[in-house]
């Protein structure tokens, strides 16, 4: 719950960067819907390199150096492909919310898959991370983000849970609180990589 009021505070002292963030992040996603065979990979690394730009700005350092892009590509790529079935999950549920069924029996369906969905996106952009601040090894990376994100298992959960749910909301809006939501999704991520403790074994 700490990470989320962080991303909150963080979402209102700087909403007008958040709301470009926001709104680039969320064109980005939508265009991507419409690339064949790729798209939802593609919609990952979106994600993780929106990820990586958040995490870089609140830390104050330079965002728009892609030095780091560059050096951890293939990282960035294996992570995405990793992700796809995570972004199956959240396609999922959207076709749920947008199906036929009565919103009492589709919206419970819809969270159960996002908050598993928000979930492994938490693990695998924490592994990525430590990744590429500590040069560990990205299966090693994936093993130590796992392990803490169960050691911390509350903490990813509640996170999912609310993330979830704005998920949700953004649905019922056509998309359009995903202009909130995913800042919103960047900064709980760099703030629970920090309340967990995720670091390079010693």
């Amino acid at each position: 719950m700490n990470s989320f009021k962080q991303a909150l505070n963080h979402l209102k002292t700087h909403w007008q960067q958040s709301l470009v963030l926001g709104v680039i992040a969320t064109l980005l996603l939508i265009s991507a819907r419409y690339i064949p065979f790729v798209g939802a990979v593609f919609i990952s690394f979106i994600l993780l390199i929106g990820q990586r730009i958040a995490e870089r700005w609140i830390e104050g350092k330079d965002w728009k150096d892609f030095n780091t892009l560059k050096k951890g590509l293939p990282a960035f790529i294996i992570v995405s492909v990793v992700l796809f079935p995570t972004s199956v999950l959240v396609g999922s549920s959207m076709g749920i919310l947008q199906s036929s069924q009565h919103l009492l029996s589709a919206i419970p369906s819809a969270m159960g898959l996002l908050i598993v969905a928000i979930y492994f996106y938490l693990v695998l952009s924490h592994s990525l991370r430590l990744r590429l601040d500590s040069e560990v090894g990205i299966a090693k990376a994936i093993d130590i983000a796992g392990l803490a994100s169960l050691k911390n298992f509350k903490i990813y959960f509640v996170l999912s849970f609310y993330l979830g749910l704005l998920v949700v909301i953004s649905a019922f809006i056509w998309n359009v609180g995903l202009i909130v939501t995913l800042p919103l999704l960047f900064y709980s991520s760099h703030f629970s990589f920090l309340e967990a403790k995720i670091s390079k074994p010693q």
